[in-house]
């Protein structure tokens, strides 16, 4: 009866080593102002989210996720401009098993760019002058 409970107490701390603990990251970003700037980047190996909001006359945001072959990587960045001339510039990178991403923004001069290498991409930009 020892010994069971003894290869039992083994077998057990042996699976519970071998476990792999795995995070998921989560930012939030939200700014108002004349020039507003953000950048963010994200190394889990499981889940990565992202979500920007800007509202300037000038509005820039940069997102990099970079994850195994089975994460999920979502980026989201709103950008609204506030005047009649507002400038919208985001960009996002995304490395994973899953990627997807939305770019939506309103301003004069709006640029956007997606980069997405995984098994299953899928990417939406709005895009509205006022």
């Amino acid at each position: 009866m020892r010994i069971n409970y003894l290869l039992a107490t083994a077998v057990t701390l042996s699976a519970l080593v071998s476990v792999d603990a795995k995070a998921a990251n989560t930012i939030s970003v939200l700014q108002f102002g004349t020039a507003n700037l953000s950048s963010t980047a994200q190394t889990g190996p499981v889940n990565n989210t992202a979500t920007t909001l800007q509202f300037g006359a000038f509005n820039q945001a940069s997102s990099a996720q970079f994850g195994s072959s089975s994460s999920v990587n979502s980026v989201t960045i709103g950008q609204g401009g506030t005047t009649a001339t507002a400038t919208n510039t985001a960009t996002a990178g995304q490395v994973g098993g899953f990627n997807s991403s939305l770019i939506g923004q309103i301003g004069a001069n709006n640029a956007a760019g997606v980069a997405q290498l995984g098994i299953l991409n899928g990417s939406t930009i709005l895009q509205q002058t006022p």
